[in-house]
């Protein structure tokens, strides 16, 4: 008999219709639901299943004739819905990652693409309109939870969870991955262009360099900056202390006559040959080199930002059981090597680091040595009352008529 059929023989028994099974799955988990179940069936008159023949003598039983209690066997996986809908940014995604998935549970994915992570958070809404599974960037997810807007994860559909790298297994945005997974990681730092810096920085300082006027670039994102010159001040990039803040404001100010501009598109500033250096995410270096081979990244000295996109079930699921069968397929070493491979974006996936390609691991841009790791620094979804302090220094940042 297969899991299916002996899960519905179950359900006819305990008089439980599988909408009902489901929704008690998505609510307690999978273990507690299906021990309810078993509880029901007894309830229901089911007797156990008598002990198998053994060979010799036979042992002595208590004299009050009670039946021994069977063994339990090993929890089943629920069987998963038929359908998943999960949307994802363009190009995120290992070649045959959602085939091998189909392959291996009788799951049909419905699979959409997002190229602006904002205009996707309001097309998901509140409980996700009807799709499943999307990828929320780490900083957002608490006020996804908050709002009731993710699904709690029953881990014990995710035994995956073990290959998880042990700074991604308590991350400060999502304690325990109660709520989220992380899917890849990426730092943000300098990029410069050799034929331009002579020098090979190591400092965030060459930011505010005057031999580089008018040729410097930063994030257009108070959080981003402020972080980094936070960091630089030996801060942290969350910080709640109001001194600490206006230090970094004061540092903005030193600088501002020699940024040629402000911009989150690193890849176009670093290959349009006006900015010799610049903030950027990591993981851009790729493209930018395709551009210009000239161009080299570091992480400073003093340290960095570290950033993350996540897995997550929103709350409207349809299908929890998939969604979370699916999650546990991306975790699997080489399928998360795969989505590696492709992206060129780190995973926090311990055990794939056998299967992803050497150029990867030996690239600092973007697996950084233990040394910097260390060093770098998640940024928080700040309370409102913090973020109104870190937004109002950024506006006076940006409203400073600076000198030169």
């Amino acid at each position: 008999m297969t899991f299916e059929e002996a899960l519905d023989a179950r359900l006819a028994q305990a008089h439980w219709s599988r909408r009902e099974f489901l929704g008690r799955v998505a609510q307690l988990g999978a273990a507690a639901a299906l021990t309810q179940l078993l509880i029901a069936c007894g309830q229901s008159g089911a007797s156990p299943s008598p002990a198998p023949a053994t060979a010799g003598p036979a042992t002595p039983g208590p004299t009050t004739g009670a039946l021994a209690t069977p063994i339990a066997a090993p929890t089943p996986v629920p069987a998963p819905e038929s359908e998943l809908r999960i949307y994802n940014w363009l190009d995120y995604i290992g070649d045959g990652v959602i085939q091998s998935f189909e392959e291996k549970y009788p799951v049909k994915v419905k699979y959409e693409l997002f190229d602006d992570i904002y205009a996707a958070y309001e097309k998901l809404g509140d409980d996700g309109n009807g799709y499943d599974l999307s990828f929320p960037i780490g900083v957002d997810v608490p006020a996804f939870r908050e709002a009731g807007t993710l699904l709690k994860l029953d881990q014990s559909l995710i035994p995956n969870l073990v290959n998880l790298g042990a700074e991604w297994s308590n991350p400060g945005y999502d304690p325990g991955n109660q709520y989220s997974v992380p899917y890849v990681w990426w730092t943000t730092g300098i990029a410069y262009d050799t034929t331009k810096v002579k020098e090979v920085p190591t400092s965030s300082n060459v930011l505010w360099d005057p031999r580089y006027d008018n040729h410097i670039s930063v994030m257009d994102d108070y959080q981003e900056t402020i972080g980094l010159t936070l960091i630089q001040q030996g801060h942290s990039a969350n910080t709640t202390d109001t001194a600490e803040l206006d230090q970094a404001l004061a540092r903005l100010k030193e600088g501002k006559s020699l940024v040629r501009t402000r911009s989150n598109d690193t890849i176009a500033v670093m290959t349009g040959g006006d900015i010799w250096v610049g903030m950027i995410w990591g993981s851009d270096l790729y493209q930018i080199s395709l551009e210009n081979e000239n161009v080299a990244y570091f992480i400073p000295s003093e340290g960095g930002v570290r950033g993350s996109d996540t897995m997550a079930i929103y709350s409207g699921t349809k299908h929890p059981i998939a969604a979370h069968l699916f999650i546990n397929h991306m975790l699997d070493p080489e399928v998360s090597a795969l989505n590696t491979n492709l992206i060129g974006y780190m995973g926090p996936n311990a055990a794939a680091r056998q299967f992803i390609d050497k150029a990867i691991l030996e690239d600092p841009a973007v697996n950084p040595d233990k040394a910097i790791l260390e060093k770098l620094e998640e940024l928080l979804d700040l309370p409102n009352a913090v973020d109104e302090l870190y937004l109002s220094r950024w506006e006076e940042y940006l409203a400073y008529n600076a000198p030169g």
